[in-house]
């Protein structure tokens, strides 16, 4: 088989490849159009066309497996593909949205169904039917026909850019930025997938000769296995500085012992067939033993996961490590204990567990949200009874709970713990204000500041609008301007108001000619050692400043600080302001 088909070989498999996939390819075909139309039209970004998109995205791989799922039947069970429609209808309901975006567990939900329609790709002809050998064969194809569609569909977008960008320089032809995206649409969703589905082999269950090529022997024993040793080394020492140090592990062990597992598991499909068979000690051995040492390495995941969990609580990030880990153990159990191990096991049992847990009360979204409620009420609780003083890491970490809830659209459920419902208190439609509005109103004192405050305190600050009164008595202009990282001047009668790149300075210019500075600087420090966001002070965000020929007067309306990283401080990258100006020489 060759690595990079024709173009001749692409256009015979065409109608081939349609009479065996004509729903699939139907189904890529109006959704690559529908994307393209809201490309140009600029609604790609909108929250009622980003929704179709989502469905349309998702259902190509639901749609391949379903296809591979029916062969299996001897009678015409067309009729399931109405399951997988039924399917991806129920999620286009379920998903949640405002005017300007997509709800975040509903983009949660269907990162774990596009995951769980790949997984089921890969198992889906062998549901009813087994051989480990054609199975093995099956995976090889469907690696083979990933790696080729896309590496064909990469090579026909760099060219057609190319081309474009050729003509747009050659001939002075200037093209829409959308048109660079609309071809890489066509290809990732038209290209792709075509030449992906006319890869795999019409015979699946036929193809019972393994070719365990050399290459493939060479990655599993001198790349993989090498890994996984490697892995094994540097947990099973991590383990002993715990033993010895008596100190609980860190939590992001955890991710190396999913990355360790899942790296193992890959192995195993990888030897299965051959492994008893191939004249490799470190192959034939590799299965029990990896998983005899992957077990204590479990237990470590499971102490490193409820650390976190006893300290904050369950999140989706921290129920879905716990969940893998559940689901790691059992596969080790199984592999372990089973007399006849399949190993399309693992595709099976990992689609359906992430089918199950995208819902239901047992699900992420509702066992996370229960559990941040509570420590929402735990935390609460303790800085009430301490007179609303606190440390700023628990003021921090109940500002974290807040925004967790905020962005789960679920601070309603908090009403009866501050007997208030925040969302409709706080009549706004700005998240950063709703949650920064709440932590105000509760007027907690920081009593305890770490030195290190400005890694993390508040960067937003808002004026408070009912009490704001601008005096315009000794000024001839007032003006509201924006500034920030897209639109960085403002002019105003010939003087133009500069944001300064990565600093906390405005610079102002008299035409071409630089007049001076406004140096916000002192104003950031006193507005962080507020104990509020919102509601400022209008005197704590008002600027007067005297130039030679010009007095300017700023009145900020909110102000917002950034950090391009860690090391750096924080500095103005957006804002809102009242500015008043009066020229000296017109007096």
């Amino acid at each position: 088989m060759k690595f990079i088909p024709s173009f001749g070989e692409i256009t015979s498999n065409t109608k081939a490849t349609f009479k065996r996939f004509p729903i699939t390819l139907t189904w890529a075909i109006v959704g690559t159009l529908f994307t393209l139309f809201a490309i140009e039209k600029d609604i790609f970004d909108d929250a009622f066309y980003g929704k179709i998109i989502l469905i349309f995205v998702l259902g190509v791989s639901w749609l391949i497996a379903t296809r591979f799922l029916v062969r299996q039947f001897e009678k015409d069970t067309s009729w399931i593909f109405l399951l997988t429609f039924g399917f991806l209808a129920l999620f286009y309901l379920s998903i949640g949205a405002n005017d300007e975006e997509i709800h975040q567990n509903a983009i949660i939900r269907f990162i774990l169904y596009f995951i769980a329609g790949h997984l089921f790709v890969m198992v889906a002809p062998f549901i009813f039917k087994w051989n480990k050998d054609a199975y093995f064969n099956y995976l090889k194809d469907a690696f083979t026909a990933i790696v080729r569609s896309l590496f064909f569909s990469l090579i026909l977008y760099l060219g057609i850019v190319l081309a474009l960008l050729a003509i747009k320089h050659l001939f002075n032809v200037d093209f829409k930025g959308e048109r660079f995206f609309q071809v890489f649409v066509v290809c990732i969703g038209i290209v792709n997938t075509w030449v992906y589905l006319s890869d795999f082999p019409k015979d699946i269950y036929s193809q019972l000769t393994i070719n365990y090529t050399k290459a493939l022997e060479v990655l599993v024993k001198y790349i993989l296995i090498p890994l996984v040793i490697l892995y094994l080394i540097i947990l099973y020492a991590y383990s002993l500085q715990i033993v010895i140090l008596w100190n609980l592990p860190k939590g992001w062990v955890s991710y190396l012992v999913i990355a360790l597992s899942f790296l193992g598991f890959i192995i195993q499909i990888l030897i299965n067939p051959i492994q008893k068979k191939i004249d490799s000690r470190a192959i034939r051995k590799f299965y029990p033993w990896f998983y005899y040492l992957l077990l204590p390495l479990i237990f470590l995941l499971f102490v490193a996961i409820f650390r976190r969990i006893n300290d904050y609580g369950i999140t989706e990030n921290r129920y879905f490590v716990l969940v893998l880990a559940c689901w790691i153990l059992a596969m080790s159990l199984y592999m372990l204990f089973s007399k006849h191990t399949k190993i399309k096991v693992f595709p099976l049992s990992l689609t359906i567990v992430a089918l199950l847990i995208s819902f239901g009360f047992w699900g992420a979204f509702s066992v996370s949200t229960k559990s941040q409620i509570k420590q929402f009420e735990k935390v609460y609780t303790d800085i009430k009874n301490d007179n609303f003083t606190t440390s700023f890491e628990k003021k921090n970490q109940l500002r974290s709970i807040v925004r967790y809830l905020n962005n789960k659209e679920e601070l309603h459920t908090i009403e009866t713990i501050v007997g208030y419902n925040p969302k409709t208190t706080f009549k706004t439609e700005s998240h950063w204000q709703l949650q920064n509005r709440l932590m105000d109103s509760l007027a907690i004192k920081v009593i305890e500041k770490p030195d290190d405050i400005n890694e993390v305190d508040d960067n937003y600050y808002s004026i408070d609008e009912e009490n704001l009164t601008i005096n315009t008595k000794d000024f001839d202009v007032l003006k509201k301007i924006v500034l920030n990282n897209y639109r960085t001047k403002a002019t105003i009668n010939g003087y133009t108001f500069s944001l300064g790149n990565q600093t906390s300075v405005i610079k102002v210019f008299k035409e071409d000619t630089l007049m001076g500075e406004i140096n916000c600087a002192e104003m950031i420090q006193k507005l962080k050692r507020q104990e509020r966001n919102y509601d400022i002070a209008p005197r704590l965000l008002t600027i007067k400043h005297r130039f030679e020929t010009l007095n300017v007067k700023f009145v900020f309306q909110n102000i917002e600080l950034s950090k391009v990283s860690s090391n750096t401080e924080k500095h103005l990258s957006n804002i809102n302001a009242y500015i008043l100006i009066k020229e000296k020489d017109a007096q």
